[in-house]
């Protein structure tokens, strides 16, 4: 059943980036070279809309702490992170967009793309121990940091907890809502 509901929630996934033109690679570029915001601003909204929705099912009891993964933060994650920029960069796509992709126009470079994010996982899985020898994780760990206090679990930059995903949730909701769609020049 689980397996059931991760295919629903994928398909319907897919179908937002797509209907939201996210699955586009020139869309994306346009984004990433801040010519049209369109899709960045979706993005902004569905940040401050989930934080919105931590607050509201915090308040009415039915957020559940023990499913929350909060990753670890450390040299890796940033290198990680400036290879995945790049990349997204590069071809305009990341591995979520180019699998919505593939039933589009562009699906040749889109499942290309798709297959390199597999490809680099894999390779990545295969390295793990090198890196973890290497220190990597190690290094700049700052543990598994929050920017709110929800949890004793996890250390916070601020100790304002669900309020603060409130405010940030609004604030964020507010600058997607009230941002133009293209630069003007």
């Amino acid at each position: 059943m689980d397996l059931f509901i991760g295919l629903v929630t994928g398909a319907l996934f897919g179908a937002a980036l797509y209907l939201a033109d996210a699955a586009s690679p020139v869309k994306m570029r346009q984004m990433l070279r801040l010519e049209d915001l369109t899709v960045f601003k979706i993005i902004l909204f569905a940040i401050g809309f989930s934080n919105v929705l931590l607050f509201v099912f915090n308040m009415a009891g039915i957020l559940d702490l023990s499913n929350l993964s909060v990753k670890t933060m450390h040299l890796g994650v940033i290198i990680g992170g400036l290879i995945f920029g790049v990349g997204f960069g590069m071809v305009g796509s990341c591995p979520g967009t180019s699998f919505a992709a593939i039933g589009t126009n562009v699906y040749k470079q889109a499942l290309m793309i798709a297959v390199g994010g597999i490809i680099g996982a894999l390779i990545f899985s295969l390295m793990y121990g090198s890196f973890e020898a290497m220190g990597i994780f190690k290094a700049m760990n700052l543990g598994k940091l929050t920017l709110f206090k929800i949890s004793d679990k996890y250390p916070s930059v601020t100790e304002i907890g669900y309020v603060g995903l409130l405010v940030m949730g609004v604030v964020l909701m507010a600058i997607a809502w009230l941002m133009p769609e293209k630069r003007r020049a």
